[in-house]
Parts: C-alpha cells; structure tokens; sequence
C-alpha cells in the first residue's frame, strides 16, 4: 500500500441528466478511476416543493486522485457546470490515508500530464453515513431533517454479514440495504446521527447504523458555507 502522497476521494452527487457531463469533465481533466451508480435525492428546495418534486434520481460519481488534481476539478466543477447554484449538484473531496500502488501510480500519471492547480476551499462538514434495512430511507431523512439536516442521497446496497456479526450484533443481516448519504456541519453531526439511531438503530425495525467521515473540500453545499 501506497502512503507516498495525499489522494482524495472526490464524490459528485447531481441530477442524473447531468451524469454525462460530469464524466466528461473528469475524464478530460485525467481522473483515473471513476465509479458512477444511482441515488435518489431528498433535499429541502423551494423550487422542488413549489412544483411538488420532494426527490429525484441522482447520479453518484466516485473517483479518486491526487490533493493537486482534486483542487482543479472542483474549481472546475463550480464554474463550468455552475455548482455555485443551489441544487445543481454537490461534490466533495475525503482524505485517503492509502492506496493500492497501480492505483497511486495512475494518479501520480494522470497530475504530471493535467499539472494544474485552483484553490481549495476549507469546509468545516462531515459525511454521514447511515446503512439501514431497504425501505428505511423516509425515517433516516425524517430524523436526520428534524435535527437540522438539510437533504440526504439515497443508493441501494446489498449487504454481506457474517456468523460472528450476527451473533455479535443480536439481528439477522438482511442482504437489502438502504446507503443513505448526508452532507452535515459538524457541528450538527453528533445530533443528526443521535436522531438516526434513535428512529433507525439497531433496537428498531431498520436495523441501522450510522458513522461520519471527513470532508475537507466541498462546492454547491451553497455560497455562505464556503466563504
């Protein structure tokens, strides 16, 4: 494994018309990896509830690349595919502590031929995620939403757990999932989550649990929090 340089994990959730557009900017910019999968979105709009749309389906993209590359394509993100406007889209970058090493090598590759550099903005928001039996995702958003949560992105997962978990957790795994993603401060993380877990843990019916990772550079979260 590969602790040479920073990578990041660059995370783009948009309306999924705009999924094209999106892999088309990343690969011309030399992203080497690139995953892409559904969602379905549920994010308080004005302009959504106005036209009575509370979610819509949503294009997950997951790359990963170097803190050098990661600064360019985000600037990119919001001046190209305007992700300064509200609900446009968001993306996001999650610090890695390693990779494989064909992996660093791509990306080390792909910076030495793009070598382009924009500034990163400082963002003080987590990443939390919340694993929970298929059909849950209403009671994840009404919680997380009540303790100040402002939209979450939804994918569907299969779930693979062992013997021991079982035992040790006390519940039969079920294979259907429900992934549920949420952009939140940190400083409403710990409340947010507290709110899941009572509505969604493992004491209920959803069987949930949740964690949080750390965002260090973010854009379309809206113009106030990146300033």
């Amino acid at each position: 494994m590969s602790k040479g340089f920073s990578l990041k994990a660059v995370v783009s959730i948009v309306d999924y018309v705009c999924v094209k557009k999106i892999s088309q900017l990343y690969l011309k910019n030399g992203l080497p990896l690139n995953l892409i999968t559904h969602g379905h979105g549920s994010a308080t709009s004005d302009i959504l509830d106005y036209l009575g749309i509370g979610e819509t389906k949503k294009g997950v993209i997951v790359s990963v690349t170097t803190t050098k590359t990661a600064r360019s394509v985000l600037s990119k993100l919001s001046s190209e595919l305007n992700f300064s406007k509200p609900g446009t889209g968001i993306a996001f970058t999650i610090p890695l502590l390693s990779a494989s090493n064909f992996l660093s090598s791509m990306c080390v590759k792909s910076e030495i031929e793009s070598g382009e550099v924009d500034n990163m903005y400082g963002c003080e928001y987590e990443l939390i995620m919340t694993i929970v039996t298929k059909g849950n995702f209403g009671d994840v958003m009404d919680a997380a939403k009540a303790a100040g949560a402002t939209g979450g992105t939804l994918v569907h997962a299969r779930g693979l757990g062992t013997e021991e978990a079982a035992r040790f957790l006390g519940i039969t795994i079920q294979p259907e999932k429900d992934l549920v993603m949420i952009i939140a401060p940190k400083k409403d993380k710990q409340a947010i989550m507290e709110a899941i877990m009572k509505k969604v843990g493992l004491a209920t019916e959803g069987k949930g649990i949740s964690f949080s990772l750390p965002v260090d550079s973010a854009v379309g979260i809206g113009k106030k929090e990146l300033e």
